[in-house]
């Protein structure tokens, strides 16, 4: 069954209506805005925080908030801000493309907006479903749903010494992994995670925590791959999709954590995978049963010698899932997710797209990392072909391209990004977290981004 099928089934949704499509960054809505626009969309406008790194929209209204950030939770946090608060610049645009009131929102689960300046929000999630982030909750989820995951403390961030004291209880010979409560709001990529290492100086993380949280988990540090699995719940059954590799690295001699990307090149043992696969469908039968959760989700976790252990619930449609349906044939995964938040009376042929998602994504392997760089300022994206030759990457032309290495706008000034193309020269079944961070070395020889070296080997909760 090929995508096309998907593409027909739910163009007509989009036909004869106004959307105004919300991206962080404008280049991340060009596909889908031209999608909807060949499905027969009247018109489409794209608000977006920055341009974005890659080919901008074309045929469309464009707003850009301009919204900045020293971090990317920062930056999203902002972007979110500026649209469940809404200027009345954002408001004077909108109604200018939309003076009767007419268009559509498609956001970001991200964001917890029910409408944009008087425009609803269609497929939006429920504030029930976004509860299930909270990082200090999800060991009660987990032997709810009977799911086997490492054993976890909870203590409150601001008795320091108590943290001290479970910190060096919980630890093992590779140390320990603090990850925040919800505070603050939501938060991923790792920002609010440290690693604390055996005879380190916890000192200054455990003063981030105590300032940027009431409590937090503490675990001991897993050895292994970190990686995630993604499920899609309806009302009747959680389809499984296959595992994904999370390249999260450490910063030398820092209690930091870098996530960086993802990729499907990595294999974990069999038994593993279908563990993996068995996880979603307990987890997403428990959420579908006590929030009566719809659509996609993820759960992060490390592939380590005892087996998956899951550290965190992303209960959204996520980018492991994004990269598996676009690799198996440019399947439009956020219309098949909204399509089912929303009830849509459609014939969406789950078994089959389990099926050939999974199938098409072992076949054809894929990865695309990226580092925010905060000391320049860029206004357009530059494109570097580059290849792999077994032992680092070079920039190269034409067959020889593996992928393609950008340097455009973000909010926190700018972003490289690397993006297979073709995998070939690159190995097939073992992690490539060690090939993907080397990337980042011709990025600082080419553009001076300054990224450095990045510690392989680091697992835990993002």
């Amino acid at each position: 069954m090929a995508a096309d099928y998907y593409k027909q089934l739910l163009g007509p949704l989009y036909q004869g209506r106004k959307w105004v499509v919300i991206s962080a960054g404008a280049a991340g809505a060009t596909a889908f805005a031209q999608r909807i626009l060949d499905a027969g969309a009247e018109s489409v406008m794209v608000v977006a925080g920055t341009e974005g790194t890659g080919p901008q929209p074309s045929g469309v209204e464009l707003f850009i908030v301009g919204t900045t950030g020293t971090t990317i939770m920062d930056g999203i946090r902002a972007f979110a801000d500026a649209i469940v608060s809404p200027s009345r610049e954002m408001c004077a645009a909108i109604a200018s493309f939309d003076p009767t009131h007419q268009a559509t929102v498609l956001t970001s689960y991200l964001i917890p907006a029910a409408d944009l300046c008087g425009r609803p929000v269609y497929g939006g999630a429920r504030t029930e479903w976004k509860a299930l982030e909270d990082k200090i909750m999800i060991d009660d989820l987990w032997r709810r749903s009977g799911v086997v995951a490492a054993p976890s403390r909870i203590v409150g961030s601001q008795d320091v010494a108590a943290v001290r004291a479970v910190v060096a209880e919980v630890s093992t010979d590779g140390g320990a992994v603090v990850v925040a409560d919800n505070a603050e709001g939501w938060h991923g990529g790792a920002e609010y995670t440290r690693y604390l290492a055996p005879e380190a100086d916890w000192s200054e993380p455990l003063a981030f925590f105590a300032e940027h949280a009431h409590q937090v988990r503490v675990m001991s540090f897993l050895q292994g791959v970190p990686c995630a699995i993604h499920g899609l719940v309806t009302a009747d059954q959680v389809l499984a999709f296959r595992p994904v590799e999370m390249l999260v690295y450490r910063q030398p001699e820092s209690s930091h954590f870098v996530y960086a990307g993802m990729d499907t090149l990595w294999d974990p043992p069999p038994q593993v995978r279908e563990e993996m696969r068995q996880v979603v469908r307990d987890v997403g039968a428990l959420i579908r049963d006590e929030v009566g959760y719809r659509g996609a989700f993820g759960i992060d976790g490390v592939s380590t010698t005892n087996g998956f252990r899951p550290t965190e619930l992303n209960p959204r449609l996520t980018g492991g899932l994004g990269l598996q349906t676009q690799t198996a044939g440019d399947y439009p995964i956020g219309d098949i997710n909204r399509a089912i938040v929303a009830g849509e009376p459609v014939d969406l042929r789950l078994n089959d797209l389990e099926r050939d998602v999974v199938t098409s994504a072992d076949v054809t392997r894929t990865g695309r990392w990226s580092r925010p760089i905060t000391h320049l300022t860029v206004t357009d994206t530059i494109e570097q072909p580059i290849g792999y030759d077994g032992s680092s990457w070079v920039p190269t032309e034409g067959d020889d391209a593996a992928a393609m290495m950008m340097l455009g706008p973000s909010p926190q000034g700018a972003l490289v990004a690397v993006k297979l193309t073709d995998a070939h020269g690159l190995p097939t079944g073992e992690s490539i977290a060690p090939i993907a961070a080397s990337s980042f070395a011709l990025a600082d020889e080419l553009w001076d981004t300054r990224i450095g070296p990045l510690v392989v080997g680091t697992s835990g909760p993002v």
